[in-house]
């Protein structure tokens, strides 16, 4: 065994996170109907291209909705480094049949609608990555890790969030009529996976040691970051966290290692680090850094994908409809979590 995959054991059993959570269940536990976790509204999409004058900058967006009118929850969902808005569609369907508006935006850094405003060897980088994945050079690895650390990924990141908030607020700045007719802008919250679960933290007021020199987007009453990034990357600090002060759930899986070989403990650090007060920690067993978004009724990771957007939707209907039958639901049901769970739900 490599020192690296000891080090990352040890961390794992000093957290509580390195047993099979499984192990031993009953297949029954596991047991499901693909259409159980789809909500009660029909749902509708639309994809189109907002416009940020001040960059000159296109942004591809895809929206999810409950196709019957009326004013919903929005969800702004931040994708992963180089993906785009077609990332998440398991998750955005299903918390729109659920009532929710969800809209996901094309970031600078997707490799499927590159921006030109990305330095080229930065993208060469991010594509050779993605050419080599089960499978990266260390030359490679050790490129993509630098290329995160770079600050205009984050910066770029919040201003996409930012003219997304404002096109929610203003008509004429083009967002789909549908989109505006059901969003209800009082009631906003904000998701994301891997570097997208890094936005969102940003967003929900983990400081960087080098300040972004774009705004924070503000507008949001609560924050749900998957496989995201505690402190020693990424310009965040062990202090990074102490500003967020408003509901988050955090998510992690027993297999979610990081490009660098950050480990499932490190990704609930800012779950650990925040102040206490509607904040969620979510370790779901056997998941891998892309496992979070799993179809219904998929054999293997359906079920537990169905327990994490369950809890998922109930924060959220703690968070968008002021439910306190929901977060007392959560608040119960992470007293009666166990380690052995294939969903571990903790409070604090």
């Amino acid at each position: 065994m490599s020192r690296a995959v000891e080090t990352s054991r040890r961390g794992l059993l000093g957290a509580g996170l390195a047993l099979p959570l499984a192990a031993g269940l009953p297949l029954r536990v596991f047991a499901q109907d693909a259409h159980a976790e789809v909500g009660p509204f029909e749902t509708a999409s639309v994809d189109q291209v907002l416009t940020d004058p001040a960059r000159g900058r296109q942004i591809a967006t895809r929206a999810y909705y409950p196709a019957k009118a009326g004013r919903y929850p929005t969800i702004v969902f931040s994708h992963g480094f180089g993906g785009s808005l077609a990332t998440f569609a398991n998750t955005g369907r299903i918390w729109a049949s659920h009532g929710y508006v969800v809209i996901h935006p094309t970031h600078s850094d997707s490799l499927a609608k590159p921006d030109p405003a990305v330095p080229a060897a930065e993208a060469e980088v991010m594509r050779r990555y993605r050419e080599q994945r089960g499978a990266v050079d260390p030359a490679t690895r050790q490129a993509f890790v630098k290329v995160l650390d770079n600050p205009f990924f984050i910066a770029s990141r919040l201003r996409d969030v930012g003219v997304l908030m404002a096109a929610l607020k203003d008509p004429k700045d083009g967002l789909d009529p549908a989109v505006l007719a059901r969003a209800d802008t009082a009631k906003v919250g904000m998701s994301g996976h891997s570097f997208g679960a890094y936005t969102t933290l940003v967003v929900a007021g983990a400081k960087l040691t080098a300040p972004s020199e774009a705004p924070i987007p503000t507008g949001f009453a609560g924050f749900l970051s998957m496989s995201g990034q505690g402190p020693g990357r990424m310009w965040l600090h062990d202090d990074s966290f102490a500003g967020i002060a408003k509901p988050l759930m955090a998510t992690t899986g027993t297999r979610d290692f990081g490009a660098a070989g950050e480990t499932p403990p490190w990704r609930l650090k800012p779950y650990d680090l925040a102040p206490p007060g509607r904040k969620y920690a979510v370790v779901v067993d056997g998941f891998r850094h892309m496992d979070f978004d799993p179809a219904p009724g998929d054999p293997e990771f359906g079920a537990r994908g169905a327990a994490l957007r369950k809890l998922q939707l109930a924060f959220w209907d703690g968070v968008l409809h002021d439910d306190r039958k929901a977060f007392a639901s959560l608040d119960a049901q992470a007293k009666a979590s166990a380690q052995t769970d294939p969903v571990w739900l903790r409070t604090r």
